[in-house]
């Protein structure tokens, strides 16, 4: 079983919310009260869920977006990547942890910039991860 990160929904409410080096704090769409996600409550999250696969918190970013921003962008989601692995390592080893075999895998950004997704790829891949998507 393979469990998301939450990233893709909360990107998804654009006029929501607000992006940090922290995480994102959002507005529900329900009811309007503050939430806060970061790589360490989307793993978090995830270990509890006990998943086999959990996929790193990430930011989303919309098509067409300017370069630079889209540069930056990869390097903050490299940065939650190191950030969520330290989590899931530190869950994984706590007493009670409901599948401690669970495994990260990380996610490759640029969107449509060949040379940022070639770049991301090989500093994401320098973690030596299971798995990427």
């Amino acid at each position: 079983i393979l469990t998301d990160s939450g990233g893709f929904q909360i990107f998804s409410l654009a006029k929501l919310r607000k992006i940090s080096e922290e995480g994102v704090q959002f507005n529900s769409h329900v009811d309007g009260r503050h939430i806060f996600m970061g790589p360490e409550e989307s793993m978090r999250i995830q270990s509890n869920l006990g998943s086999d696969v959990a996929m790193a918190f990430d930011e989303c970013i919309k098509i067409p977006s300017p370069y630079a921003y889209v540069k930056d962008s990869c390097e903050r989601t490299y940065r939650w990547l190191v950030r969520c692995k330290a989590a899931l390592d530190q869950y994984n080893a706590e007493d009670g942890a409901v599948n401690p075999g669970q495994v990260l895998f990380g996610i490759n950004q640029g969107t449509v910039f060949h040379d940022l997704r070639i770049d991301h790829m090989k500093k994401i891949s320098e973690l030596e991860l299971p798995g990427y998507a």
